[in-house]
Formats: structure tokens, C-alpha cells, sequence
């Protein structure tokens, strides 16, 4: 004998389904559109680990060096590399980190800077045309002649004592005479942004990276030894980004 259908249930858990359906699909939909926002949390997370191990000053201790103010790091490259500070621009030109005599000398940022108060970080490093990126690491800059190197290494990390900064490099070029890209000091808004708007014009080639007058800014300074600027007494290959 057949039982009798209750239609009302039926109902109901027709009802049911259509709605468990529905709130699947916002799910699946919200979870595939907030990936690049979980991505950016777990990025974020990272950088905060990262400085809460106290990593600048593990690399004091094993340097026993206080003058190591940070680290840089680009991405994809060989350029993971601690840099120092010093009273003058001279010291680690011929040191390394350990305060050990070296001709290549090591990473170091321009003695002038104030990280927490200047618009412009100028960082310099040695380059060699015998010598491979573990004994000056710089020389891998010299790829960014090439646009499609540029085009999958765009940005820069400086890893600092409270903070971690992102850059994106607005301007690669070879200085070979004007070097007013190292002032630091400007009249008003309107003074550093034809400075930055200089430096954006020089570039090999046109990044479609857009400038304001409030982009702090940081410069990577190597010698060139590119062949067509060899005639040249004085050429430093410039990386130039703005903080993002």
C-alpha cells in the first residue's frame, strides 16, 4: 500500500536545498574574487613574522656590526642582501659588513639619510665585469637594461627595523655627467617633483609608471659596464623606484 506524500515537507526541503544551493555559490564566488585580498593578508602576516624575529639584529650579532640598518630584496634575483650606514661614504666603499678591509666593500646607504625622515634612499653597491653576483651582488642590476627583465622585476624590498617598504621601479638609466640625482635637498612640492620627473624621463625605456609630487623615492647605484658607455670616465647605472 502506498503511503501518502506529505507535500508541506516536500516543500520545506526543497526549500532548503534552494537556499544551501545559493549560499554555496556566494561562497565559492566571494572566496574566488577575495583571493588577491587573502594573498595580500598572508603576505602581510609574513612581513610581521619577519620582523618580529628580530632579524637585523641576528645579522648585528653575527656581523657584530651596528651599523647594519636594513636589507634589500628583489624578488626572483640574488639581491637579498643586508646594508649598512655609516658617518661617511667612503667606509664601506672598501669594507665589508665585518669591517674587514675588502676592495669590493659592501652594500651601504648614503650617510645623509634619515629612513624616517627623507623623501630619497640612495643605496650603493659595487659591480664587477670579472667577479659573479655572490662577491658584488649589484651586478646583477646591470639585467635591467633589458626591458623584459625589467617587465618581471619590478619591484623592491627594504626590510627595516619597525617596517618593511615596497618600491616599484619607475626609471632605469646610466648617468654618465649630471649627478644632481643625489641632492636631497629641495625648495617645495613643486621643486622635488621636476627632480623625480627628470629622473622618469632618462629611462632606456618607458616603464607606463606614473609619478606625484608625494612618492618618497629610493635609488640603486652600481658602475656600468656596459659596453656602450665605456668611454665614459664616470657611468653609474641608476634603479630608480617610488615607495608603493
Amino acid at each position: 500500500m502506498f503511503q501518502r506524500i506529505n507535500l508541506k515537507k516536500v516543500f520545506g526541503v526543497l526549500v532548503i536545498l534552494m537556499v544551501l544551493s545559493l549560499s554555496l555559490e556566494i561562497f565559492i564566488n566571494s572566496s574566488s574574487t577575495s583571493d588577491e585580498v587573502v594573498s595580500k593578508i598572508e603576505n602581510s602576516t609574513q612581513e610581521v613574522i619577519t620582523i618580529n624575529d628580530n632579524t637585523l639584529n641576528d645579522l648585528r650579532n653575527e656581523y657584530n656590526n651596528n651599523d647594519i640598518v636594513g636589507i634589500i630584496k628583489i624578488d626572483n634575483t640574488s639581491i637579498n642582501e643586508p646594508f649598512a650606514q655609516t658617518t661617511n661614504n667612503d667606509y664601506y666603499l672598501t669594507h665589508t659588513l665585518n669591517k674587514e678591509y675588502d676592495k669590493y666593500g659592501s652594500i651601504y646607504m648614503d650617510y645623509r639619510i634619515d629612513l624616517n625622515d627623507s623623501k630619497k634612499i640612495l643605496i650603493f653597491g659595487h659591480n664587477s665585469s670579472i667577479y659573479n653576483n655572490d662577491i658584488v651582488p649589484f651586478k646583477e642590476l646591470e639585467n635591467y637594461y633589458e626591458e623584459d627583465y625589467y617587465k618581471n622585476h619590478k619591484y623592491i624590498t627594504l626590510i627595516l627595523e619597525q617596517e618593511i617598504r615596497h618600491y616599484e621601479i619607475f626609471s632605469v638609466y646610466v648617468e654618465t655627467s649630471d649627478f644632481t640625482y643625489m641632492n636631497l635637498n629641495f625648495n617645495d612640492e613643486e621643486d622635488w617633483y621636476k627632480h623625480i620627473s627628470k629622473l622618469k624621463s632618462k629611462s632606456l625605456y618607458n616603464t607606463n609608471v606614473e609619478i606625484n609630487s608625494d612618492d618618497e623615492i629610493l635609488i640603486l647605484q652600481t658602475c656600468s659596464n656596459n659596453k656602450d658607455y665605456s668611454s665614459y670616465d664616470k657611468k653609474y647605472l641608476l634603479i630608480i623606484s617610488r615607495r608603493v
